[in-house]
């Protein structure tokens, strides 16, 4: 595609060279520019993309963009652009030639619930008989071709080559989950999506986005004319006071969802016992009665978001409930860990307040043991939650080990240091931990049969972040081969050693 073809769709762009240059790709990190890549240098939180211009043309980039006026670099056309994130979304989007028209996508976003969510609609769409694409926090799937996640949504260009790819491998409908993250810097301007879906909203990244406030406005994007995302209609948890005041502002058709009467989509009646859910859910176009083997109050409404935007998208009640029931799990989310251990063990992703104190309510009911939880909380990252965590996992477990998660480039001693206060706030026996295998490996030791251990914050993810380098580490693996190791010869610790 010549420069010129991307550049007289953008208002706003000014030129310096030739317009009739080949671009083959599209960069906005020195590292991956190829032979006649177009190289979008941003500023980000730790690194300014000026700065790396000459590199991107040592590698051969065919042309450059920024917000700022940039040098004269080998006589390569340069593009002055009023804001380089929107500028980079808007030429991936011509480049690729708007996969997202040819599909209808959902958008999932919120603070919990977006990866269960995705997986749902992935069912139903199978059920249906559709070949649906999903991009999400643990893969991207084309079909049953995964591809592994580096982002909850990729940059523009990474998330327009997908969808492109999966326009070119058959694919008619997706399911996206949209970080707050993806909509503040753009990643997803101007791509459009046939339904929104709102699910909840907690304190979560206040690092980035400061207050609540701020972070509303992030997911509101979504909805409204300035993210250009085109929705058609929208789904929205309403029992969520933030949902509820984002119905009240947006312009396209709502369908509500929750367990409030007046939603058009509310529960009926549940059961809920370990090995799955029983529902009833009224809809616009029925009753759906459910038989799940997701478990508790954040999956109820899981479902029913899935199924609003399934009804939104115009398939059937009966195709619906295949899908939901089909579907045994998600990973990472509330995984048994089965090892041959006297005691129940389960690995979930929650890591934030909201997310944790639902686990523990959820699963509590699952073992007439005591309850024993590991959590760290990430580094870098918003430091007020620390104590809140540290409090509800206390009021909650009976034994509380606390430990890292991905400390980055934080001290772990100095984070479980922050969560410590909150324990203390309780009544819980507790030990911190700053290794997490260790942690794991105490909490296991504290276990007696019937007993139920929740090993929480990192769920599916494979790695831990300890500084700027990523380290081999799943919970689930790491747990397995410690129950295997200890064997039957498992013995249990004095619990006395733990702090009161």
């Amino acid at each position: 595609m010549l420069l010129k073809e991307i550049i007289s769709q953008i208002g706003g762009v000014e030129l310096r060279g030739d317009p009739n240059v080949q671009i083959r790709g599209i960069s906005y990190d020195s590292r991956a520019v190829e032979s006649g890549s177009l190289f979008v240098a941003m500023k980000g939180e730790k690194a300014n993309g000026m700065s790396y211009l000459a590199e991107a043309v040592r590698r051969g980039a065919a042309a450059v963009a920024s917000q700022e006026n940039p040098p004269e670099i080998a006589k390569i056309p340069a593009l002055k652009v009023p804001d380089a994130r929107r500028f980079l979304a808007e030429a991936a989007l011509i480049f690729f030639q708007d996969p997202a028209s040819e599909l209808e996508l959902v958008a999932i976003t919120g603070t919990n619930g977006k990866t269960t969510t995705s997986y749902l609609l992935d069912s139903i769409f199978r059920q249906a008989g559709l070949k649906a694409c999903l991009a999400g926090t643990i893969a991207m799937k084309i079909g049953d071709r995964a591809f592994p996640a580096s982002h909850t949504t990729p940059e523009a260009p990474e998330l327009m080559s997908f969808l492109r790819q999966a326009v070119t491998e058959g694919c008619t409908h997706g399911a996206l989950e949209v970080s707050s993250h993806s909509l503040a810097l753009k990643r997803v301007y101007g791509a459009g999506f046939a339904v929104g879906v709102f699910t909840n909203l907690t304190p979560e990244h206040l690092d980035f986005h400061r207050d609540m406030e701020s972070y509303y406005r992030a997911k509101r994007l979504l909805f409204t004319p300035e993210g250009a995302n085109q929705l058609k209609w929208a789904v929205i948890n309403t029992d969520d006071p933030f949902g509820l005041r984002l119905a009240s502002e947006v312009s396209i058709p709502v369908a509500r969802y929750g367990f409030a009467a007046e939603a058009e989509i509310h529960v009926l009646s549940q059961e809920g016992r370990a090995d799955g859910t029983r529902l009833r859910i009224a809809t616009p176009k029925g009753e759906l009665q459910l038989r799940s083997r997701l478990v508790g109050r954040p999956n109820i409404y899981n479902m029913m978001a899935s199924a609003g935007a399934a009804l939104s998208l115009g398939i059937d009640l009966e195709t619906i409930r295949k899908g939901v029931e089909t579907l045994s799990g998600v990973p990472g989310r509330m995984e048994l860990i089965e090892a041959g251990q006297p005691f129940t063990v389960i690995v979930d992703f929650a890591h934030t307040p909201d997310a944790l104190e639902n686990l523990l309510q959820t699963v509590r009911p699952f073992s007439d043991g005591s309850l024993i939880t590991v959590f760290g909380c990430g580094g870098d990252r918003d430091r007020t939650k620390r104590p809140v965590m540290g409090e509800i996992a206390g009021r909650m477990s009976a034994f509380v080990v606390a430990t890292s998660d991905n400390p980055r480039s934080e001290d772990p001693v100095a984070i479980l240091t922050e969560i410590e206060p909150g324990l203390k706030r309780t009544s819980a026996r507790y030990r911190l931990i700053p290794d997490r295998r260790e942690a794991i490996e105490s909490a296991l030791s504290l276990a007696k049969p019937g007993d139920l251990v929740v090993i929480a914050g990192k769920g599916h993810e494979d790695s831990q972040i300890i500084g700027t380098e990523n380290y081999p580490f799943d919970d689930r693996s790491v747990t397995r081969e410690l129950i295997l190791r200890r064997g039957d010869a498992m013995r249990t610790k004095d619990r006395s050693e733990l702090h009161q």
